[in-house]
């Protein structure tokens, strides 16, 4: 028994490190400062996943209600058309009915306007297949080859970039 616990001091005697105090107190001193940089770590980390948090919910909220000023901007439009659709209902006048409908379009084609919708030029342009859409070819005795001769749907452009490509007829030689 004594020779095992003689193994434990003289393991003992072996970890015991004397420095002078002066260099344990310099010592000390980066331990300490670097336990200061890692709870500044630490809090900063925390901070940034509160911030990653914090953005991810409000990316979450901008798209979830990006769409409120555009609704509230279609509505007087939505408003027009309904009372457009009473006057159908009860008019004699089909004139007047007509008008109601044009100033819709108007109202429609202002609105996409200012929210930077534009339609795709058609009628009289040359068959472009990055903007048209060719669903039929008919043959003329004169013009050129690949003009568009009659849209069949629009086509629409947000702020330059194609959102929808414009359904055409398109020009063929006899």
């Amino acid at each position: 028994m004594n020779n095992s616990h003689g193994k434990n001091d003289k393991k003992a005697e072996e970890d015991i490190i004397t420095v002078p105090k002066s260099e344990y107190d310099v010592l000390k001193a980066k331990a300490d400062e670097r336990d200061l940089y890692y709870d500044k770590y630490l809090r900063l980390q925390a901070e940034f996943d509160n911030a990653k948090k914090r953005f991810e919910k409000d990316k979450g909220d901008l798209l979830r209600y990006a769409n409120d000023g555009f609704l509230l901007e279609f509505m007087p439009i939505l408003d027009n058309l309904e009372a457009a659709e009473r006057h159908i209902k009860e008019a004699k006048d089909f004139k007047a009915v007509q008008e109601g409908v044009d100033i819709i379009q108007v109202q429609i084609q202002r609105f996409l306007k200012d929210i930077g919708v534009e339609r795709v030029k058609t009628v009289g342009e040359k068959f472009d297949p990055h903007v048209h859409d060719a669903i039929e070819v008919v043959e003329t005795a004169d013009g050129d080859d690949g003009m568009v001769v009659q849209e069949l749907k629009p086509g629409y452009r947000l702020n330059g970039r194609l959102l929808r490509p414009a359904s055409v007829k398109i020009s063929k030689k006899k």
